[in-house]
């Protein structure tokens, strides 16, 4: 459910604005989320989650990238 809201709130950041850069607003949201999947980290039994969250962060990156070059 987490992942699913953050992955939320990296498109809804993505959308395009006229006061701020499209791509500089997805590596912000990318990078918050990266930090947010860190958390997962101190616990090995959340490796999996870990890993999910972070290919995640990768997935919603790659599309806002792509939204800002349409």
């Amino acid at each position: 459910m987490r992942l699913l809201i953050s992955l939320a709130m990296v498109v809804l950041l993505c959308a395009p604005n006229a006061w701020a850069d499209c791509k500089s607003d997805c590596q912000d949201a990318y990078e918050a989320e990266v930090d947010s999947c860190k958390t997962l980290q101190d616990d090995p039994e959340d490796a999996d989650m870990l890993k999910m969250c972070m290919d995640g962060a990768k997935s919603g990156y790659e599309s806002c990238i792509d939204e800002c070059e349409d």
